[in-house]
């Protein structure tokens, strides 16, 4: 083999390398994906205990008392801004996303149109804003089958449900979704180093 020949291999194989290496996922993201996993591991055992408790009812309280207090431990453990955003929204003080997120929600949308698996989708990214730049993380959230007590056709639940539906989420829009469909995201999000 001609020295040329050794010298392209080499920078090939040292250019290859690189762009590999380019392409690795920031430390940051597989630490904000890891907390998203946290949040809902942590949320659903308390969904289900709650539903073989008590049925959806009983697990209206877990949405409404607990998921904020597991995403407000979660920050303070960790220094990420956590929460869960939705497509519709229950509850307006909190659910709603922010320009970034919409655009994020609304590309998952399309990926999901096109055939990916909506449990698959994530982005991370580093998002100037107002305050500087922030590290941003959103990791969706896909209708399973238990969501759709709670979630699905409102037609077709139960009056005390309704009832506690509406007594804690007066201005709910989160009803309606079908299995397997974009339900929000996890979000998380912390000041740039």
């Amino acid at each position: 083999m001609n020295a040329r020949r050794v010298l392209y291999l080499v920078s090939f194989c040292a250019l290859s390398a690189t762009a590999a290496t380019a392409f690795e996922e920031p430390p940051a993201a597989a630490e904000a994906r890891a907390i998203a996993s946290r949040f809902q591991q942590e949320l659903g055992g308390k969904l289900k205990a709650a539903m073989a408790e008590g049925g959806p009812v009983n697990a209206v309280r877990i949405c409404k008392d607990e998921a904020p207090a597991i995403a407000a431990r979660l920050s303070r453990e960790t220094g990420w801004q956590v929460r869960r955003i939705g497509t519709r929204v229950r509850n307006p003080q909190s659910g709603l996303p922010d320009a970034w997120e919409q655009a994020q929600l609304a590309d998952f949308q399309k990926r999901i149109s096109a055939g990916e698996k909506p449990d698959t989708l994530s982005r991370f990214s580093t998002v100037d804003e107002p305050a500087g730049p922030y590290q941003r993380l959103v990791a969706a959230i896909p209708v399973a089958p238990m969501c759709l007590a709670c979630h699905g056709d409102a037609s077709a639940q139960p009056e005390a449900l309704r009832a506690a539906l509406k007594a804690d989420y007066p201005h709910d829009t989160a009803t309606g979704y079908k299995i397997g469909e974009l339900r929000g995201a996890f979000s998380l999000k912390r000041a740039a180093p």
